[in-house]
């Protein structure tokens, strides 16, 4: 047999179990596809145009329409995806999943979720947001540091659908007992956004998903607004309250401790406040990084004062790359923090959010008196101190930047051998950790008044 014609007959064997397999993939996942459209049609009727899967595990599910029962107006769904470890999960996955195993990676995405704007499923949204508000809400309230929408607002903002993709999925991490959770969605036009969560303390199986005691490794978040729609909407906001776009922002962060609470939950200090500022003018991008300790137990954490939370999960902030630097806060009255008092704000170096300084910030100004009246000692601020004059803070409290990225607060035991003893107080009582001198990049001094 001549080479060529060996070399023809393996490339039709091969297409021939290709095809077989993928006409096997094809009617297993079709099946499975029109059983759950029949247990679906009591609550609406689902229609879809085609099935494809490739040999990454991917099943695609092209064309879906659903609408519900009652309803004259549909969603549709340009795919939906079901993302397994692989085809051999696709040909024996129900096997795998009978003897309990955790997949290596799983999840599902949508893409072109298309909701009409203008539809009686719009209404049907537009009724349970009245209801939900106790009336119809004022024009104003996506005006507000909340930033919710009304679907009317949409619509006076020029948009007559709203497109979505989304995306969720876990897989397995570096090691067997690592876990990563990913999400992310888009709204086509107007936002994107990005969270992954690593954990730690897993098995192998699906049952030890119930027992586990997971340790949280990091955390990363990161949120663009679209430039064009964020400058629509202040334009709009201004023009509802007829004033200027800077004045309508100005305006937005010179509030009250009061509408802070009722709207975040909680009062930002100056640099929180200037980094919202810089994300409401010039859009850009926001990402957040927590990489707490490794000996962070998740349990203990209700135990810290809010204050230490930041240095507690290792938190980093950007704002279109600058880095927010100042990261305090304060809760509401009556939110109490250690031995019953009630919690003040932390400071981490000072401000300096795009080059300011801390004293220069209009919102600090307006917002220290609040501070001070609230603590005896007076605002907390830290000072830095050469590494080489460790030794004079024994007994006091410091936050010290290792060069891994991390932060550590609490008081100064002892220095022995190169090491630093330090306690961190919480709640239920104190824990300790240790941090090497040399890994030391910053050191800072916690002054009072």
């Amino acid at each position: 047999m001549k080479l060529k014609h060996l070399v023809v007959f393996i490339l039709i064997g091969i297409g021939v179990a290709y095809g077989g397999v993928k006409g096997y993939i094809h009617h297993k996942v079709k099946k499975q596809v029109d059983q759950m459209v029949a247990a679906a049609t009591p609550f609406a009727y689902v229609e879809y145009g085609s099935i494809g899967s490739d040999l990454q595990g991917r099943v695609m599910i092209n064309e879906l329409v659903i609408q519900p029962r009652g309803v004259h107006d549909s969603v549709k769904v340009e795919q939906f995806t079901v993302v397994t470890p692989g085809l051999e999960y696709l040909l024996t996955g129900s096997d795998a999943v009978k003897r309990g195993e955790l997949p290596e990676h799983i999840g599902i995405a949508l893409t072109g979720a298309n909701l009409n704007l203008k539809g009686s499923i719009t209404e049907m949204l537009e009724q349970a947001e009245a209801e939900q508000l106790g009336q119809q809400p004022a024009e104003g309230i996506a005006c507000g540091l909340s930033s919710n929408f009304v679907t009317a607002q949409y619509r006076e903002l020029g948009l007559e659908e709203l497109i979505i993709d989304t995306r969720f999925s876990f897989e397995r991490g570096l090691t067997a007992s690592q876990l990563v959770f990913k999400m992310d969605y888009s709204i086509r036009g107007l936002e994107q956004a990005e969270f992954t969560m690593t954990m730690d303390g897993f098995g192998d199986s699906v049952m030890s998903l119930a027992f586990a005691t997971p340790k949280l490794q990091s955390v990363t978040l990161n949120y663009k607004p679209d430039t064009a729609f964020s400058r629509k909407t202040l334009e709009y906001c201004a023009a509802k309250q007829s004033i200027d776009v800077q004045t309508f922002v100005d305006g937005l962060f010179d509030q009250s401790d009061e509408y802070y609470t009722q709207n975040l939950g909680f009062i930002p200090g100056p640099g929180i406040r200037a980094a919202m500022k810089e994300l409401a003018q010039n859009a850009g991008e926001l990402t957040m990084v927590a990489q707490p300790d490794s000996t962070l137990d998740l349990k203990t954490v209700h135990m810290y004062k809010p204050e230490n939370w930041p240095d507690l999960f290792g938190m980093m902030v950007k704002v279109n790359g600058k880095e927010v630097s100042d990261l305090s806060f304060t809760l509401p009255d009556g939110s109490l923090g250690q031995d019953g008092e009630k919690s003040t704000s932390f400071s981490l170096p000072g401000f300096d959010f795009f080059g300011q300084q801390e004293q220069e910030a209009p919102e600090a100004q307006s917002s220290k008196k609040t501070r001070d009246s609230r603590s005896p000692y007076g605002r907390p601020r830290y000072s830095t101190v050469a590494r080489s004059e460790i030794n004079k803070l024994v007994g006091r409290d410091v936050r010290i930047s290792t060069a891994d990225g991390k932060r550590r607060s609490g008081r100064i035991l002892s220095i022995r051998k190169g090491v630093i003893s330090l306690e961190m107080r919480t709640h239920g009582g104190t824990l300790s950790t240790s941090v090497p001198v040399v890994s030391a990049r910053k050191i800072e001094v916690l002054e009072r008044g």
